[in-house]
């Protein structure tokens, strides 16, 4: 029995975590079908990267990609987050209606999070190469036309 007789547990059965305050059933904030901050928690858009609406020209960019689930898109989203961080690196302030300057943790963090998106978009572009989407591939365009050549030239298919 707990000290505060309020208290009941989470009803999920094996949950051992206290329940909600007005849940019915009595259920944890993990059991509860919540997700994220209580409604009217306006911390998001104060505070660090989400902090601000959409410039326009990242909204434009969003709004191209929106439905469309292709790799290419996944990239243009990554490559738009990317570019709302360095931004931040570079003025030093966050974006949004109350810039505040970055102190030192938030500039580890910042740069964390930019190589972190920068390995994201190397991976997505070279999975995108792999599975022959990437048409700027110089190189193998070289190679192919080289050989080619030199199948005419020499009689042979190569």
């Amino acid at each position: 029995m707990p000290r505060n007789p309020a208290k009941t547990r989470c009803q999920q059965p094996n949950c051992r975590a206290w329940a909600l305050r007005g849940s019915d059933p009595p259920r944890c904030s993990a059991h509860s079908g919540r997700a994220g901050a209580p409604p009217g928690n306006q911390n998001r858009l104060v505070h660090g990267f989400y902090a601000s609406t959409l410039q326009p020209d990242e909204l434009a960019d969003l709004a191209a990609h929106a439905g469309d689930t292709t790799l290419d898109a996944e990239i243009a989203v990554t490559r738009i987050a990317l570019r709302r961080i360095l931004g931040m690196l570079l003025t030093g302030l966050t974006p949004g209606p109350n810039p505040r300057p970055l102190d030192a943790h938030d500039y580890a963090r910042f740069i964390a999070l930019a190589f972190h998106g920068a390995g994201a978009i190397s991976r997505l572009l070279r999975a995108r190469q792999q599975l022959g989407g990437d048409q700027s591939d110089h190189i193998l365009s070289f190679f192919d036309e080289a050989l080619d050549e030199l199948s005419v030239e020499w009689g042979v298919e190569l």
